[in-house]
């Protein structure tokens, strides 16, 4: 049996909605990421100062709008700890300052809420590409 395009790939997820995160586990898990989800940018960093092992995700999906930190602080604060991985950040509070901001951080992608699906998947598959280099079509 073929293993899934997504699954040498770990996504971690933050957003405060718990919802949201109940469904891009689903969607994600589907498509054959391994994802992590965190209501609270402030775990994540306490998470990696314990050693967890989100620190070794992929991609991060960032919620932008999020209480007690926004997902560029998130971010900035990620790349100080020299994260690489790829990052697309979701926002309903998208502005020029924000794009701006998004890319001086090295986010790839900028996406509106609410989410288009078929436009994620298509942003996962060009930001993930399959292990032979090709841009997967399986991510469904």
């Amino acid at each position: 049996m073929k293993p899934e395009v997504g699954s040498q790939y770990t996504v971690l997820v933050v957003d405060d909605d718990p919802s949201v995160l109940a469904t891009y586990r689903r969607l994600l898990g589907r498509c054959g990421y391994k994802t992590v989800t965190q209501d609270d940018p402030l775990r994540v960093l306490d998470m990696l100062d314990r050693g967890s092992s989100a620190d070794d995700a992929d991609l991060l999906l960032l919620d932008y709008k999020m209480p007690g930190m926004d997902g560029l602080s998130l971010l900035a604060r990620l790349r100080q700890r020299q994260c690489r991985a790829r990052c697309v950040l979701i926002s309903a509070y998208l502005n020029d300052d924000v794009r701006q901001k998004a890319k001086g951080l090295g986010v790839d992608r900028v996406l509106e809420k609410p989410v288009d699906v078929a436009l994620l998947r298509t942003v996962l598959a060009d930001l993930l590409p399959a292990s032979d280099g090709s841009s997967p079509e399986a991510v469904r």
